[in-house]
């Protein structure tokens, strides 16, 4: 039933390979699955339900989510909206006129946003690594580490005082901030905060934290499709596999990630 969700991926324009699929589809799929009492596959069966749903990309009802997930793991479903943002949400549309640097900027951000929404869908991890760290605590830091980079590439880019940039370019940086969603303070300590509600956004952001917006934001029920998809997949992962499993396979994922990131700011350099 997980990897039917495959056909959804093949006949829509929007990527999911982030978050929890990434790892639903590949590293796990060859691994064994774990003993599972009467209670749990009862619960297994009501997800079973639910997900015939989303496969068919309609809304499942409350009753059916919540008798799904039971009521601790739905109400960190209701929870998610307001924890963090989608990959839906956090897409941002690239124009052949917005200077360069904004394209290295918006994938660090991009990436942020996506390892804050690890994070979270990861919550409840226990297993720590040798430095003791569980995979929401490393998630949570890779998705500050992106913010930070996305915030020092933004102000060094703009900052005009020749006192902190020997080279400013005053033109440029009336460039990038006319692009940006909120006016961006390079003086030390004022600097945007690195975080997911904290970095600027490009105008016209389908993120519900962008400060301004041309565009339209995600449609609700676009967004409540992922959000059912992503919660209803956790706890059938949760069942099906052992937690040290999951965790083994979202670090295998999480590596690829970074490599495939380190090969896109590449590819956007060699076209700038």
């Amino acid at each position: 039933m997980l990897f039917d969700l495959r056909a959804i991926k093949c006949s829509s324009s929007i990527d999911d390979s982030q978050y929890i699929h990434q790892l639903t589809y590949n590293a796990l799929r060859d691994l064994p699955f774990r003993l599972i009492n009467d209670t749990e596959y009862a619960s297994l069966r009501l997800i079973k339900a639910a997900l015939v749903s989303v496969i068919a990309q309609r809304a499942v009802p409350k009753q059916k989510m919540l008798a799904a997930l039971g009521k601790e793991r739905y109400l960190e479903y209701v929870q998610s909206y307001d924890w963090d943002i989608s990959h839906v949400e956090s897409h941002w549309t690239a124009t052949e006129s917005m200077p360069s640097v904004l394209y290295d900027y918006m994938q660090y951000v991009k990436d942020g946003d996506k390892y804050t929404r690890l994070a979270n869908l990861f919550r409840r991890s226990i297993k720590r690594d040798a430095n003791g760290k569980t995979a929401f605590q490393r998630m949570e830091t890779k998705a500050e580490s992106c913010y930070e980079e996305a915030v020092m590439l933004l102000t060094n880019a703009i900052d005009t005082n020749p006192l902190r940039n020997p080279m400013p370019d005053v033109q440029q940086s009336h460039e990038i901030q006319r692009w940006l969603d909120r006016d961006v303070n390079c003086e030390l300590g004022f600097e945007p905060d690195a975080c997911i509600t904290g970095v600027p956004r490009i105008r016209g952001s389908k993120s519900k934290f962008a400060q301004m917006s041309v565009a339209p934001a995600v449609g609700q029920r676009l967004r409540q499709y992922w959000r059912q998809r992503e919660a209803l997949v956790q706890v059938a992962l949760e069942l099906l596999y052992s937690q040290e499993h999951i965790v083994d396979a979202n670090d295998h994922g999480l590596e690829r990630s970074g490599e495939m990131l380190k090969e896109r700011l590449a590819q956007h350099k060699l076209r700038s």
